[in-house]
């Protein structure tokens, strides 16, 4: 091999691996034949290992970039913000200059862990800006992504609550429905009959939503909802 050629494997330490296995085994027989593919593979998945180990750092980075611009202050009207680095004038501003951020890392890293939780952080501030159709898209995308993970759990809950704040009950209703006979142990079932209690009254399917009600107290009396579910109660059953 030309000297030039062996300067830029250099410079890729995986292929210089290769090569230099390729050239340790030539004209070796069978058995150095074998010795050079166990040998190989053991570099190639080295070198997959440390180039995975890089895309979790910098995923990891991106996102702690876009996470210190969504918990940066906002500065009140009375405080003079020439002198406040990373402050922002008002909250939708500072959710505004998050998001681009959040859907880079996504976009970037759709698989990784950093890249799934700045989507899902991207879905929360698309509702909260009053984007939901994008913000319905991003939850979508996280539950497919990660669908046994806690933030595809999470999605699916955050994709009922945007239906919800649509007005799109009947399908904020068969989400919610789905998440209660879910087997996943972080689905917090009482948070999630509390709010498909909400879907029904607000569906006008009264019988259900008492029936829910119902349900959340039966099955989990030290509920921290159970005075609220017992206040819906109240008021279904005509005594408010």
């Amino acid at each position: 091999m030309r000297r030039t050629e062996r300067h830029h494997l250099k410079e890729d330490p995986l292929a210089a691996g290769v090569l230099a296995v390729r050239e340790a085994v030539a004209g070796s027989g069978a058995a150095g034949i074998i010795v050079g593919v166990i040998v190989t593979a053991i570099v190639v998945i080295g070198g997959l290992y440390g180039w995975q180990q890089r895309r979790l750092i910098q995923s990891g980075e991106m996102l702690a970039t876009a996470m210190a611009v969504l918990e940066a202050p906002v500065a009140s009207e009375s405080e003079d913000q020439s002198n406040s680095a990373g402050t922002y004038s008002a909250i939708d501003d500072k959710l505004e200059a998050a998001l681009p951020l959040l859907r880079a890392t996504a976009d970037e890293y759709p698989s990784l862990p950093a890249g799934i939780v700045a989507r899902y952080q991207s879905a929360a501030l698309l509702v909260t800006l009053g984007r939901v159709e994008e913000a319905l898209q991003d939850f979508e995308v996280v539950a497919e992504v990660d669908p046994d993970g806690v933030y595809g759990n999470m999605a699916r809950l955050g994709r009922a609550e945007a239906l919800l704040s649509n007005g799109d009950y009947g399908q904020a209703i068969a989400v919610l429905e789905a998440e209660t006979a879910s087997s996943a142990v972080d689905i917090p079932v009482d948070a999630v009959l509390m709010r498909l209690g909400v879907a029904y009254k607000l569906a006008d399917r009264e019988a259900e939503a008492i029936a829910t009600y119902t349900r959340l107290l039966n099955e989990f009396p030290a509920s921290q909802y159970r005075i609220d579910a017992e206040s819906e109660l109240e008021l279904l059953s005509g005594g408010g």
